[in-house]
């Protein structure tokens, strides 16, 4: 039986019992339940402080789909959001029940699974448990991505989704699942997300490519198996337009030209090009506006989006909507087919919000919105047929939910004031709004995601990205024989994080402004890739002959590694 050492990492059998084999199992599955445990007093804790603050701007829109699903008025719903995240509160609703605490429940619950998926991902790729588990600790208690699955949103089943299809991925490449069958479940799971959110179509990109480009197989088995997943990703996206045609529903139209509304704005050329007559009304807005752009962009939230009301100024009376989004329309595709405005728009703009969503740069972008912000939403909107709002009080669900028996409390189970006193302090920790930073311990002090402080996801990201420069210089260094290539599991595992972590904030700041809320969907796979880039630094220690524990995972048989021949000068 294989040894485990301190690191979780199996190695070759020694002459140690089996029972301390069995014993680090132990010590692995208590470490795991502790992590897991404290993800979801994390994720409970916001639950209770803020119990009735469940819908952001986006929000209703999707519940409102979702209402006309369960009543029977599916044709005369005129929502614009893709309808995934309506199936998903549907299929809640037939199990559970159809309440706003459920939905919410479920995204607390599925986030966690999320982080789960990265750590499982990351040890198919043979990276070592506590690395594992540092990455899922990250990517499940980061406090932007706990604020957001509080909330009513496409953001935590989109990136659950993305991790799963991440996975099975992996374990073709890395464990040799069944190449088909894996790529059937890849892609379903890619339709589904892009149900979910148009945006996902990049990640479910990067992910097939890096399947065709990773799988180790002649390319007319890559291809079968890129176009089965692919096939079925496009199929399962179709099924609305599909139903929707089948059963006569208008389509609603979509957010296109809200999308389109911000190039235009930000970067077309207003003295030249297609539609001048319009743009010349526009044109002093356009110009005072990007006069009044600063380094760190715009004032506040709400000036970002002046492109809107430069839109309002193209049109003209008696336009029609379809009229009117062809015009918006010929100028995007003018901007992003000029060079010169398609240069303006990637360095003025797209490199610098890519920059804000990754390191906290820019203070509006980075600034979450105080839970007690969103009381305004669920006044303005309320759903009655989900219970919203609830009318719930903080504590309340802890008062009214948590009633052990009377011997479990006095001997083991700890009292309800004991539960919410312990969920009150998890708060303390930087999950709160306070004016000042939280204290951790030992002099150690975090930001609080609502204060004007940047946040931890820019360490993560600085890891990222050093780790793009070491499996690059890997490369050219192994080439020229200087050093051993990587663990092949290692830079194929970090390419895919590091793609999907970059993929996930290009798309929308290339097309809108980097708001801090599409960090959500890059925290986990930068978690990732952080504890890549501690793998790949573990291995070298290991390499450079230090003795000890750490020697078991240089000795470990590593995931896609590929002999040399001693006569290159590069045995392993």
């Amino acid at each position: 039986m294989p040894a485990t050492d301190i690191l979780g990492v199996e190695g070759p059998p020694t002459g140690r019992p089996a029972r301390l084999a069995w014993a680090s199992r132990i010590v692995w599955l208590w470490i795991w339940l502790g992590a897991i445990g404290l993800a979801l007093l994390v994720h409970l804790a916001f639950l209770v402080a803020w119990p009735d603050h469940f819908l952001h701007e986006d929000g209703g829109a999707y519940l409102d789909e979702a209402q006309s699903i369960l009543t029977g008025h599916y044709l005369d719903d005129a929502g614009k959001r893709p309808y995934g995240m309506a199936i998903f509160l549907v299929l809640l609703s037939k199990l559970f029940g159809p309440h706003i605490i459920v939905f919410v429940i479920a995204q607390h619950l599925v986030s966690i699974g999320t982080a789960l998926l990265i750590a499982a991902t990351l040890r198919l790729a043979g990276v070592p448990r506590v690395l594992s588990v540092m990455a899922f600790l990250f990517a499940a208690l980061y406090g932007r991505t706990v604020h957001y699955d509080n909330t009513i949103g496409a953001e935590t089943i989109s990136n659950f989704l993305i991790s799963l299809a991440a996975f099975l991925a992996a374990g073709i490449i890395f464990r040799k699942w069944p190449a088909f069958l894996a790529a059937a479940g890849v892609g379903l799971t890619l339709g589904a997300v892009m149900t979910c959110r148009s945006a996902a179509v990049g990640q479910a990109a990067v992910i097939l490519l890096w399947l065709a480009v990773v799988l180790d197989a002649g390319w007319l088995r890559r291809l079968t198996v890129l176009a089965l997943a692919g096939g079925l990703a496009t199929a399962v996206y179709l099924i609305p337009t599909a139903v929707n045609y089948a059963i006569g529903k208008r389509p609603a139209g979509n957010e296109s030209l809200a999308v389109m509304a911000f190039v235009v704005g930000y970067s077309a050329d207003f003295d030249h090009g297609v539609h001048l007559d319009r743009k010349a009304n526009a044109r002093a807005l356009v110009e005072k506006m990007r006069s009044a752009d600063t380094p760190t962009g715009w004032t506040d939230a709400g000036v970002y989006q002046w492109p809107f009301a430069a839109m309002h100024l193209l049109e003209r009376p008696g336009d029609s909507a379809a009229e009117f989004e062809k015009v918006v329309r010929d100028i995007f595709i003018e901007t992003l087919t000029t060079p010169s405005t398609l240069y303006r728009h990637v360095t003025a703009h797209f490199l610098r919000e890519m920059y804000f969503l990754l390191f906290d740069a820019n203070s509006t972008a980075r600034r979450t919105v105080n839970p007690q912000g969103y009381e305004y939403f669920a006044q303005r909107d309320p759903l009655p047929f989900f219970g919203s709002p609830t009318g719930l009080k903080p504590g309340q669900l802890i008062h009214d939910h948590y009633k052990p028996h009377w011997r479990l409390e006095r001997r083991v189970l700890p009292t309800p004031a004991r539960v919410q006193l312990g969920l009150n302090y998890l708060l303390t920790l930087g999950y709160q709004p306070r004016p000042d930073l939280a204290d951790l311990c030992c002099g150690l002090t975090i930001s609080s995601e609502y204060d004007d402080l940047p946040g931890p996801i820019r360490w993560v990201s600085a890891a990222t990205l050093i780790l793009v420069v070491v499996l690059l210089a890997g490369i050219v260094a192994a080439r020229l024989g200087w050093m051993r290539p990587l663990p092949a599991g290692l830079p194929a595992a970090g390419t895919l994080m590091i793609s999907l972590a970059l993929i996930s904030v290009a798309f929308p700041a290339f097309l809108i402004y980097g708001f801090n809320r599409y960090a959500y969907y890059a925290v986990p796979f930068l978690a990732g890739a952080s504890a890549i880039l501690g793998a790949v630094a573990l291995d070298q220690v290991n390499r450079s002959g230090v003795p000890g524990v750490l020697t078991s995972w240089a000795r470990r048989k590593r995931p896609l590694a590929r002999p040399q021949s001693p006569e290159a000068g590069l045995q392993p």
